[in-house]
């Protein structure tokens, strides 16, 4: 193929547009675009909201509600949340969980598991059927699907209230001594965990007697909360200064990531494999972080102007939901879910930059290379010397003798 050096430039400049495009777009889209649906009973107040649940299937968004005194209920069929009602409590709630029963639980401050039907065929729906006293304030909570068991944290006091599924009955008090932040069960190896920031570790507990089998230190971690992947059995952990990934079986630290620092709830999509860090600040910008992948690696950050303190995925629309606590907003924010490009950090942008320009160089160098009216003449043929003399072979084969021919007898003569 023939090249000119005009058409090796028009090349290099259509590859850099594109390559620049993409750059471009990766840094245009950084600013994600955030939705909100505000509670209308609270509009003009500042939000004061703790976790946020989802129910996938049934396309249901929960949120504790303190300012309301309730959990607030979306409808998330579509791509814009819409208000349903709040569900009025007996005290302002914290924690939440969905059970398989299509129960919801919500802690509240004054010591109580209150048991929400969200199950909608029921005649009751999306009205309290129980209340379990727990004795001491709740904070965080888990469900176990399989040991139909929910977890309540009773954080001031340093103890963990498991209640059965099926009766709402308590089964055990686990008293583990510290504050404590988020319980979390673990599939992988049937065990508890919970985060204490005041302990700075991880403790293992024991459900079957609520023996505490370890705590794993975590090196001025401070954390507060927790998420599990029970596939690689293996754990996200929010600190005050940045998330850890952590090995629980080797029971060890991974890795750890400085991306987002101040993290509070820590929650676990299965079907995406992420991870997702709310981290909610008042001096600094917001952001949601999202972690997964194996070995668990940093993805990606959103901004969460909102300052919710807690983030879950809406699988069918691709939407992550978080508390929104601005005074005229307040309800849920939803963000669509990013791609590594749109949600690029600067310094991310600057890898790819430079990947683009040692392209650039390499491109230019080879098609400079390959131009004609840059090649160097082929050098000339040296010219051809006089032939040297070349002397006949003397050749050293021995020429044969011819035999003598002998004729026939000559004839004799008789006298």
């Amino acid at each position: 193929m023939k090249w000119t050096r005009g058409r090796s430039a028009r090349r290099l400049f259509a590859t850099l547009g594109v390559l620049g495009s993409l750059l471009i777009s990766a840094c245009g889209s950084s600013e994600i675009e955030v939705a909100n649906t505000p509670v209308p009973a609270i509009k003009g107040q500042a939000g004061n909201f703790d976790n946020i649940e989802i129910d996938q299937g049934n396309h249901r968004l929960y949120v504790a509600d303190r300012t309301d005194q309730g959990v607030d209920v979306f409808d998330i069929s579509g791509p814009q949340a819409k208000f349903m009602k709040t569900i009025a409590l007996s005290s302002p709630p914290n924690g939440l969980a969905i059970s398989a029963d299509y129960r919801l639980y919500a802690g509240t401050e004054a010591g109580s598991v209150a048991v929400i039907d969200i199950n909608k065929s029921s005649s009751s729906l999306h009205t309290v059927v129980a209340e379990v006293a727990t004795g001491a304030g709740v904070d965080l909570l888990d469900y176990n699907g399989p040991k139909h068991m929910v977890l309540a944290a009773n954080g001031g006091n340093g103890s963990i209230t498991s209640i059965d599924t099926f009766t709402n009955a308590i089964k055990d008090h686990f008293k583990v001594g510290s504050r404590l932040e988020q319980p979390r069960f673990n599939d992988a190896d049937g065990m508890v965990y919970v985060t204490s920031p005041d302990a700075d570790t991880l403790i293992q507990i024991d459900p079957a007697d609520g023996t505490i089998k370890n705590n794993f230190a975590l090196d001025g971690c401070s954390p507060t909360g927790l998420a599990i992947n029970p596939t690689l059995n293996a754990a996200v952990i929010a600190c005050k200064s940045h998330v850890l990934a952590f090995d629980i079986k080797a029971g060890k630290t991974a890795a750890k990531f400085n991306q987002v620092v101040g993290g509070d709830i820590v929650t676990y999509n299965a079907k995406m494999d992420r991870f997702f860090v709310a981290s909610p600040h008042k001096t600094r910008p917001s952001a949601i972080g999202m972690f997964g992948g194996k070995p668990i690696a940093y993805i990606a950050s959103i901004p969460a102007p909102g300052r919710g303190n807690s983030a879950v995925l809406d699988e069918t629309n691709d939407i992550i939901y978080s508390p929104d606590t601005r005074p005229n907003q307040s309800g849920v924010a939803a963000s669509p879910r990013p791609s590594i490009l749109q949600a690029a950090s600067p310094g991310s942008i600057a890898i790819y930059a430079a990947m683009v320009l040692v392209f650039a160089l390499v491109f230019w160098f080879v098609m400079r290379s390959g131009d004609p009216v840059r090649r160097h003449p082929p050098a000339a043929a040296p010219a051809a010397g006089p032939a040297p003399a070349v002397k006949p072979m003397r050749s050293w084969r021995r020429t044969p003798v011819e035999p003598a021919i002998e004729g026939p007898p000559a004839p004799s003569i008789q006298s």
